[in-house]
């Protein structure tokens, strides 16, 4: 690879951590918390998810196509996409916690925040492929 090849994919890289920047601190910041909500309702599975999904962005610094993947299952788990599919394990997880349980609210507040990181991280993505067609 030449020099200068080089430092244009040096470039792309920084430019794809800083629009991912949204993912890439909640899951930095608030990962104990998703592994808890995670175990509440996913059991230790879903915690695995979790650290696998920690683990490859902490490496990349960016989020992939699998770290997406990843990203929406979790987002799938917290936001309870799965509990009425009884042939899942999730059902039983989530029956399991009592609604007055705070770690409802939290679960709830954990979706939302990664519901808009991931928003954000798109918006971001869309307005630097924008400008990079404008020139």
């Amino acid at each position: 690879m030449s020099q200068k090849t080089k430092v244009a994919s040096d470039i792309n890289s920084a430019k794809q951590a800083i629009t991912d920047a949204p993912i890439l601190s909640l899951i930095r910041n608030r990962h104990a918390e998703l592994w808890h909500a995670n175990r509440m309702l996913g059991g230790y599975e879903a915690c695995r998810l979790v650290d696998n999904c920690a683990a490859r962005l902490e490496d990349l610094q960016y989020v992939d196509d699998r770290a997406w993947i990843m990203l929406n299952q979790i987002h799938a788990i917290l936001g309870l996409e799965e509990t009425d599919d009884p042939g899942k394990p999730y059902m039983g997880f989530f029956a399991a916690i009592d609604p007055n349980d705070p770690i409802v609210e939290e679960i709830c507040i954990l979706t939302d925040e990664l519901r808009t990181a991931m928003d954000r991280v798109r918006e971001l993505r869309q307005e630097d492929c924008e400008s990079r067609l404008s020139f």
